[in-house]
């Protein structure tokens, strides 16, 4: 058999950043369900099947932890290569199979054990292996991650897969390049839909599905739809195959998952609060949400945390900004449709996280922040981790001198290549222990910064002589704009909003060092070449330290950056930048035809018709949500055993 076992290789996988991943996230989200997260500041991770290595590397770079990972296509593990000689951080990159690897003999223990969607394009035989490897490897207290493709949300898709495979094996796949296999087979598909199919006409799903698949990146077609292996369970049958390696589910990786308010109605809440098992709970959770994609957490001995060591453990945690203040929605789109933040307790919380320049906070610090001595503990607590959740906010750490220099090496190597490719979306922030979504636009903005450009008009005339160089133009409405003073309008725009907006940010995230950019230590030469460009090192900024162990996540994408809204395309063999002039990310929200538009108004959010006891961990909570989800109401409310005092919000 091929070395490839029946997964597609022809085309590489995506570079993506996958926050959730992030040992701060995953203690975050065991907090959130009131279970003790038991990872040191220095973690020992193992990644199985990290692609092209840009998640792995950039925990380890914002991280004074040992990280292993291993991904059997070794193209794939040369691009992770070099991120990893650029950061040199403690990482070891392997392309073993999981067999070869689960047989190393100088693998550690680990803490965190992380898989992200490789189970469901794998073999029976190599998921045995991977649960063999938590079994043996995952030391007690530790966490593995898995997401994974779930039903029932991707039951409608079965056959468009289906198609698409077959039209690889036998209609005309074989003798096409990769990316015109892919596209042929998603133009058969769609020939079929117009051929009249009673299969699209009763599924509206599929076939919008179908429409959608058009407008995807080709590498993720390809690893999605064109394995040979295609596993697709229920929540349910991953915690009993996860039995034998003795874990416990915690909870999702991704917080706003586990709130019942953004994604239920109240008659979903209502029947899910009367269902008593955490597996039967989570499954019908699934079913009334039609849940696709699941990003899991589990525990090996999991421990709850009593209300008094919850609560000093929340005090302990510190949380930063990750996007403007500005740039923070005023709803947000979550399984239930559109979602209002109530501007009353959500503006006085942004307030306060952008106070001092934006600088990280203790939780026991925003407790007595003048600016929230209206809201609750509680409140407070809540608001923290929908905005943590939502991709607004992380938590933050005090990064030591060699996290720092790690992180410093990575973004010098991320802005070199930010000069002939755009496929990297994200640098790394020492403050979170991870990446932070920047598109193409604000890198070359901040590779501006570092050459020792100030204002607006020299930030525009340094990336307009870079792009009018390479033969880049912006793309406005549709329409590629050819005038100099045209491009630098709309450049303008957009460094004036950098200046203002998002430099200090990146400076509280120590991406751009405030006390060495204008230095001016990086330059390109005088022909412009994109190549031997240098940026130095950026200097750690003073007045964290003192904050204990808490790491972030990130979880916001390039396109969602309002007002620096950039992409790409090819035209005319030359890359085009593009901006929407009229996009506003503060009124913008997006929603799908299977999707009615909803809006929690105040009071209604985190309202609890009844508080639950669990029948697992005996908590009670306040988020109307499985019983051992998000029981951070326990800590902070006045009664020990987490009931709330009055009625309203928690």
């Amino acid at each position: 058999m091929a070395w490839s076992y029946g997964y597609f290789t022809d085309l590489n996988y995506t570079h993506g950043y996958y926050p959730e991943m992030n040992p701060a996230m995953l203690r975050l989200a065991c907090l959130c369900n009131a279970v003790e997260p038991q990872l040191p500041d220095a973690p020992s991770y193992l990644e199985l099947g990290f692609g092209q290595g840009v998640t792995i590397n950039m925990l380890a770079a914002a991280s004074s932890g040992t990280y292993w990972g291993t991904d059997f296509n070794p193209a794939q593990t040369v691009e992770a290569r070099k991120l990893a000689d650029a950061s040199r951080a403690d990482i070891h990159l392997y392309d073993d199979s999981f067999e070869e690897f689960a047989n190393r003999r100088d693998l550690p223990d680990f803490d965190v054990i992380a898989l992200h969607g490789i189970w469901s394009w794998i073999s029976e035989n190599n998921r045995k292996i991977i649960t063999d490897i938590i079994r043996r490897k995952l030391r007690p207290g530790g966490v593995a991650y898995i997401s994974y493709n779930c039903l029932p949300g991707w039951a409608p898709v079965v056959p468009i897969r289906q198609l698409m495979s077959l039209y690889q094996d036998y209609g005309g796949g074989k003798m096409s390049r990769p990316i015109e296999m892919i596209e042929g087979a998603v133009l058969f598909a769609k020939e079929i839909a117009k051929a009249g199919s009673y299969y699209f006409r009763d599924n509206p799903f599929a076939r919008h599905h179908l429409e959608h698949m058009g407008k995807q990146g080709r590498n993720y077609l390809g690893h999605e739809y064109m394995n040979a292996v295609w596993h697709l369970e229920h929540f349910s049958d991953m915690a009993r195959s996860l039995d034998e390696a003795k874990l416990t589910y915690v909870g999702s990786a991704r917080l706003l998952d586990g709130i019942d308010a953004f994604q239920l109605n109240e008659e979903g809440t209502r029947f899910v609060s009367q269902i008593g098992h955490p597996i039967m709970r989570e499954t019908v959770r699934d079913f009334l949400v039609n849940r696709r994609f699941r990003t899991d957490i589990f525990a090996k001995g999991a421990r709850p945390l009593p209300g008094r060591e919850h609560r000093d453990a929340w005090c302990a945690l510190a949380f930063v900004l990750v996007v403007p203040e500005i740039d923070v929605p005023k709803k947000i789109m979550c399984a239930r449709g559109e979602v209002a933040l109530p501007a009353d307790k959500y503006d006085l919380i942004l307030e306060a996280l952008a106070d001092d320049g934006y600088r990280p906070k203790r939780v026991e610090e925003l407790l007595k922040h003048d600016k929230l001595r209206k809201l609750k503990p509680q409140d407070i607590v809540d608001l923290l981790t929908v905005l943590t959740g939502a991709g607004f906010a992380a938590p933050a750490q005090g990064p030591s001198e060699t996290v720092s220099e790690q992180c410093r090496a990575l973004n010098r190597h991320i802005l070199q290549r930010a000069l002939v490719s755009m496929d990297l979306h994200h640098m790394v922030s020492p403050v979170t222990g991870g990446g932070i979504g920047l598109n193409h636009m604000t890198q070359l903005f901040v590779l501006a910064t570092t050459a020792g450009k100030e204002g607006a008009e020299a930030l525009a005339n340094y990336v307009w002589d870079f792009l009018d160089s390479t033969g880049e133009r912006l793309v406005r409405d549709g329409n590629k704009i050819e005038a100099k003073d045209e491009n630098l309008k709309e450049i303008r725009i957009l460094a004036r909003k950098f200046v203002k907006f998002g430099r200090p940010l990146l400076q509280a995230l120590q991406i751009i060092d405030a006390l060495r950019a204008a230095d001016g230590r990086m330059r390109l030469s005088d022909d412009s070449s994109r190549q031997g460009t240098f940026l130095h090192g950026l200097k750690e900024r003073d007045g964290i330290d003192n904050y204990r162990r808490v790491v972030g996540c990130r979880r916001r994408h390039l396109d969602r950056q309002r007002g620096w809204a950039c992409g790409h395309s090819v035209a005319n063999g030359r890359r085009e930048l593009h901006r929407d002039v009229s996009y506003r990310r503060s009124t913008r929200t997006t929603s799908t035809p299977f999707q009615k538009p909803f809006v929690i108004t105040p009071g209604t959010v985190f309202r609890c018709p009844q508080i639950r006891q669990s029948c697992e961990f005996g908590f009670h909570h306040k988020w109307t949500r499985s019983a051992f989800r998000f029981a951070s109401a326990r800590a902070f409310s006045g009664d020990p055993a987490g009931r709330p005092q009055t009625p309203g919000r928690g």
